[in-house]
């Protein structure tokens, strides 16, 4: 039988592919590029955080530079991000795309900015992931250096990346202040509803052994009917001091957006089509993801403002 929990690491072989994924596995920063003569690898994962476990398999492996009209298709593209151009995939890939549609459940194309031509190499997959939307798609540059001096083709990239619905991390930005991170990376892999998840019976007091990110706090916290309720009492600082930033941060959005935010989710999308919505909130918190920290807060707040609108 056919479990999607499948991570497709794809990036041509010079590119350090295996340390970006034993980096993920251990939550540490990118270790430097160590030649391996394997194209191919096949690395089982299992996540453990304090909520669920989950079997998870990187399946690393190696493209192809593409053709020249490729490469000039792309170059295209990246000129005018909005359009959707016809991809030309032959037949040999569609059928590994379609053998593949019911494996993987997230990729991580991995290229390094120093070689632009190497970006090309995402197109096949582009198309995939419009065919089969798998859900986590990520976009990473790396490289043995930092880049700098490269600042208009990155945005060429990550515009490319808003539009099509992958999330750009950039492991080569100079900025010290960078979100970009390889902890950002596992953060989006461990946050995945994956198809193996097994729920911990006691995620209240099990202990924390994984980097979980703060969003499935409240989407896998345990509930429990056998248990009387526990007594109010008064949140640590720590959370006094989140919940006070909330609230600053929440005074500052404009009311119009969060109702027009929720007029999007709630009211022009059909109530009874869930994957819709689950995509709309998949895009959603792509776009966030890609903005800077002090607007990306902001937008969350009205996206959390607007969800909560609904439930009241």
């Amino acid at each position: 039988m056919d479990v999607k929990n499948k991570i497709l690491v794809l990036g041509r072989s010079e590119i350090n592919k295996a340390g970006l994924v034993s980096s993920v596995m251990a939550g540490t920063a990118l270790e430097p590029c160590v030649a391996s003569s394997e194209a191919s690898a096949q690395i089982a994962w299992d996540i453990d955080t304090r909520y669920y476990t989950a079997q998870t398999e990187f399946w690393v492996d190696s493209t192809e530079p593409l053709s020249t009209a490729h490469t000039e298709l792309v170059q295209n593209w990246l000129s005018s991000p909005s359009t959707r151009p016809s991809i030309p995939i032959d037949t040999s890939t569609h059928e590994l795309h379609d053998s593949l549609s019911t494996l993987v459940d997230a990729i991580v194309f991995v290229f390094d900015p120093h070689d632009s031509t190497s970006f090309t190499d995402i197109l096949p997959w582009a198309q995939f992931a419009i065919d089969y939307e798998p859900s986590i798609l990520l976009c990473v540059a790396v490289s043995d250096t930092k880049v700098g001096g490269m600042d208009g083709q990155k945005d060429e990239w990550f515009d490319w990346c808003v539009q099509m619905g992958w999330e750009w991390v950039d492991l080569t930005d100079v900025d010290p202040e960078s979100e970009y991170s390889v902890e950002r990376v596992r953060d989006a892999l461990v946050a995945n509803e994956w198809a193996t998840m097994v729920p911990k019976a006691n995620s209240k007091t099990g202990p924390k052994t994984d980097h979980t990110p703060d969003s499935n706090v409240d989407i896998h916290a345990d509930s429990n009917a056998d248990h009387a309720p526990e007594p109010a009492i008064d949140a640590p600082p720590e959370q006094r001091d989140e919940w006070d930033m909330f609230d600053k941060i929440a005074s500052t959005v404009d009311p119009r957006r969060v109702t027009e935010l929720h007029q999007r989710l709630f009211t022009q999308t059909p109530q009874s089509d869930m994957s819709e919505l689950m995509s709309q909130l998949h895009s959603l918190r792509t776009e966030i993801a890609q903005l800077d920290p002090e607007t990306a807060r902001t937008r969350a707040a009205e996206l959390a403002l607007a969800l909560g609108k609904h439930t009241l």
